[in-house]
């Protein structure tokens, strides 16, 4: 089969491997679409913490169910939606429906062969919590953008947010503007900042408040509001979070969203906003095997529309125009479509 292979940073290969084969209690699906995360990106410039070598990439999977070893698996010529979490099932975490930090959590495209392939073998730490059933309604590119979605459904559920609350989105790229949808279903407020026009407009069309990036966003966040923000999701590394703070609400959540580079990874905060105005700093990692059921319904029911955000698709050998589209800002979300 034909796949995307990394083979080590700055080493990617669309080359013919070994057919992806059904394990033992697993499943196998035909992979439909894979969208292009900013992590694949990373991984590929970069390297990653949880990333091994090599390593069929893609973690934005549907698929179609083509064999399966386990009863617990839905039928076979189910369309199916993977939730990328591969867990034991059995300590505190996945207990607790926590499972996004499961003790020995693997994660397709990272440690385990992902979706940018033909095939994808499913192991059965996944069958039990990992393989949704995507709506007849849904095609299978919309449906891929339900782990992104997720990873929104699972910060906002960290943070309560609750109708008319005002959020604060710093960033209007894929993940702010889920937020700004999410945000929106629940009836609650958002106020997006972003420096890029194009952005601030679709924000802005989807009923968003918006802001250009300054020095002064707290006082324009307080003129907007009268109080501050609720709640603010820092949906781009770029966040200066001592501002952010200031901007808050008494008694409101500020939640750490968007992954850091690992030399910028300390930020000062003042104690002081923390303590006197009573806030609440969150850390939101990636997304539960619920909230991903919940994003899947969320979009199933055609209460968000993520399909807006899809701005190019593309064939597996043209990959990396597909990063490339992502990396430049030249549009938000990339599919591949064809393998």
């Amino acid at each position: 089969m034909k796949a995307a292979v990394l083979c080590a940073p700055g080493e990617l290969e669309i080359r013919e491997i070994d057919d992806a084969l059904c394990p033992k209690g697993g499943a196998l699906i035909r992979v439909e679409a894979c969208a292009v995360c900013p992590s694949d990106i990373k991984m590929l410039r970069e390297g990653h913490r949880d990333l091994s070598y090599p390593r069929t990439l893609g973690h934005e999977v549907v698929g179609e169910l083509i064999e399966v070893d386990t009863i617990e698996a839905p039928p076979i010529g189910s369309r199916i939606q993977i939730w990328p979490g591969i867990v034991c099932n059995e300590c505190p975490s996945c207990l607790t429906g926590i499972d996004n930090i499961c003790t020995q959590q693997g994660i397709f495209g990272f440690n385990y062969d992902g979706g940018f392939a033909e095939y994808m073998a499913i192991p059965p730490g996944s069958i039990q919590r990992g393989l949704n059933v995507v709506s007849g309604s849904i095609d299978a590119n919309t449906a891929s953008l339900t782990e992104p979605l997720a990873c929104c459904v699972h910060a906002h559920n960290m943070c309560q947010t609750s109708e008319s609350e005002y959020v604060l989105i710093i960033g209007a790229g894929p993940m702010g503007l889920l937020h700004t949808m999410l945000t929106l279903s629940i009836d609650a407020r958002p106020i997006v900042v972003e420096p890029i026009e194009e952005r601030r407009r679709l924000a802005e069309q989807l009923g968003a408040y918006v802001l250009d990036p300054s020095e002064n966003l707290s006082k324009d966040v307080l003129k907007l509001t009268g109080r501050g923000a609720d709640i603010a999701m820092l949906a781009t590394p770029l966040a200066d979070i001592s501002e952010v703070m200031r901007s808050m609400a008494p008694r409101g959540r500020v939640c750490v969203f968007s992954g850091l580079p690992l030399d910028d990874g300390i930020k000062p905060i003042n104690l002081r906003h923390l303590h006197y105005n009573e806030l609440t700093l969150v850390g939101a990692y990636g997304c539960t095997s619920h909230s991903n059921k919940q994003a899947l319904e969320l979009i199933s029911s055609e209460t968000i529309d993520v399909g807006r955000l899809i701005t190019m698709k593309t064939d597996l050998e043209h990959l990396e125009d597909g990063f490339l589209h992502v990396e430049k800002r030249e549009g938000l979300k990339c599919i591949i479509t064809e393998f």
